[in-house]
């Protein structure tokens, strides 16, 4: 008898044991993240726009750490160090919904145009602002390589043509950055935003070709285009 209730206050215990493992869950974090040729910084500026903007919003990838569940929660976003953009005179930051069942967010940055824009580049540093739904989640590439979860997010806007960062990606097909060359894609194709992802694959095989077109039938009638560093824009 004595064996057989020892027997059935261990059974118990470890049933206990197993339950408490079960039903443990940690807190949920969200981060920023980026793809695997991605970088953590983005640019913007003013005159890109086709037509003048007083302000615009720009979206930034976030993704949960942690299961879906069926009720909205709230996302908040901070500036941090490094961020010399101004409050309520560069930029607006509010916090945002992640709806029911959604573990992926695209959180909305307003920049506002100031008029300091148009000599001074201004940069806005973000990072998850912790509060009751989402920690801050871990950071670093995942199992499968292909993104990378981010402590923070580099935003430089302006309203002055300088050199996107991602021109880096995209200069094998349109060559070296220079404004006059950028002013001149804006006016031939009616884009701003040349980057893989806007253009895709057959944008950057594609688009060279017209834009060269373009540049010789501009030389036929004006001569070559030099650019402001006193380069002949090429294609």
């Amino acid at each position: 008898m004595k064996y057989l209730l020892f027997f059935s206050l261990l059974c118990l215990t470890l049933a206990c044991k197993k339950q408490d493992v079960a039903t443990y869950s940690g807190e949920d974090g969200i981060t920023f993240y980026r793809g695997q040729y991605e970088t953590d910084s983005l640019s913007y500026s003013f005159a890109f726009s086709i037509t003048p903007k007083q302000k615009d919003t720009i979206f930034l990838k976030m993704r949960v750490q942690g299961p879906a569940v069926g009720y909205a929660r709230t996302v908040a976003v901070k500036a941090v160090g490094g961020t010399t953009a101004r409050e309520g005179i560069d930029y607006q930051l509010s916090e945002a919904k992640l709806p029911a069942g959604a573990l992926i967010l695209m959180y909305p940055v307003v920049l506002l145009n100031s008029p300091g824009m148009l000599t001074n580049t201004y940069r806005l540093v973000v990072e998850v602002a912790p509060n009751k739904d989402f920690a801050t989640g871990a950071f670093g590439s995942d199992i499968t390589g292909e993104t990378v979860a981010l402590k923070s997010i580099k935003i430089d806007v302006s309203n002055r043509i300088v050199q996107p960062t991602y021109w880096t990606s995209v200069q094998g097909s349109f060559g070296p950055f220079s404004v006059a060359k950028f002013k001149f894609m804006i006016q031939v194709t009616g884009l701003t935003d040349f980057s893989d992802e806007a253009i895709g694959v057959d944008g950057y095989y594609n688009l060279p070709v017209k834009l060269s077109n373009a540049l010789a039938a501009y030389e036929a009638v004006n001569g070559p285009l030099i650019d402001e560093n006193g380069n002949r824009v090429t294609f």
